[in-house]
């Protein structure tokens, strides 16, 4: 019998929950999703500086993990975990009940569509997250990563996209 994990019944989560999940939603104007998430407990500098799209879905129970610097873009379908909560049978074989990880977006980042970022991740300054990666890992700063999970396919100092 699977019980009701207990930050279900926290208030606090449920504050958490309603910000995120109007900031899932949010269009117009730009700065609201930023707003909503920094009120979640995202630690964003300067919320007009940096684009969080629609259907962006950050940690609903360790936003705070999540770092974003100035002028990071984060399109739609983004997703960005900062913890992972294991089974009840795996909790017995890792001994833990939730697993915990820093996330860090430095600035001037993209990630693009449908991207997953996983827990104890920093992506590098000015890199680019390919749409649908899986980040497992650091991203180098200026690298261009893709694939999952992502690996480094090109810098962006390097003119690729004038061929």
């Amino acid at each position: 019998m699977i019980t009701m994990n207990r930050h279900f019944c926290n208030f606090i989560f449920l504050v958490k929950a309603v910000l995120g999940y109007l900031a899932y939603f949010s269009i117009f104007p730009t700065f609201i999703s930023p707003f909503l998430h920094k009120a979640r407990g995202v630690k964003i500098n300067k919320i007009r500086d940096v684009y969080i799209a629609p259907t962006v879905l950050i940690d609903s129970l360790y936003p705070e993990l999540l770092t974003i610097e100035n002028n990071v873009y984060i399109t739609r379908g983004v997703k960005i975990l900062t913890h992972f909560n294991p089974t009840p049978p795996q909790q017995d074989i890792i001994g833990k009940e939730s697993i915990l990880g820093e996330v860090i977006i430095k600035s001037g980042a993209f990630i693009g569509i449908s991207a997953i970022i996983l827990p104890n991740v920093t992506v590098g300054v000015n890199a680019l997250v390919a749409a649908g990666a899986v980040v497992t890992k650091n991203v180098p700063d200026y690298a261009i990563v893709a694939g999952n999970p992502a690996c480094v396919v090109g810098d962006i100092r390097k003119k690729i996209w004038e061929k």
